[in-house]
């Protein structure tokens, strides 16, 4: 499906990512780092799999698509990564992955964002997260939010 066709008439299934799901998650994250995180020095396509040892991970499908996952430390409550395809942004997607995340989570849920990645800030803003620290010395810079509502 083209990613300019309305979201609104179509489902979102979100799923555990099964083995076969591998290489089109590890694309999105690729692409994704590729477009939107210009800090990170060539990206590979097996860093995914790398990075997401031991997590949880939750796909979004549409029409057997998998526009988005998240990868959840479920031992600490950390969700480590949420990346929505590239086309697939600003339509529930990252939403609906974050409930799925934030209903797994069994401490209050926190997550790190890059300074630069003012977008993500947003999201999670909006999503009623607030800053706890600020890492002015990591490389690059981060942000750890946390959201103590449901505690």
């Amino acid at each position: 499906m083209a990613p300019d066709t309305a979201l609104s008439s179509k489902t979102v299934h979100l799923r555990a990512m099964r083995p076969q799901d591998l290489p089109s998650v590890a694309k999105i994250y690729l692409t994704t780092r590729q477009a939107f995180f210009p800090w990170v020095k060539a990206p590979q396509f097996a860093d995914f799999e790398r990075v997401s040892v031991g997590e949880r991970i939750q796909v979004a499908v549409v029409d057997q698509e998998i526009v988005g996952f998240a990868a959840l430390s479920e031992w600490d409550s950390f969700l480590h990564l949420l990346f929505v395809k590239v086309g697939w942004q600003s339509q529930g997607i990252g939403g609906q992955l974050l409930a799925w995340a934030q209903a797994r989570a069994q401490q209050p849920l926190e997550l790190k964002v890059v300074q630069a990645n003012v977008a993500a800030q947003r999201f999670y803003e909006r999503a009623g997260f607030r800053v706890v620290a600020r890492d002015a010395t990591a490389q690059p810079q981060n942000v750890t939010y946390r959201d103590d509502r449901n505690c």
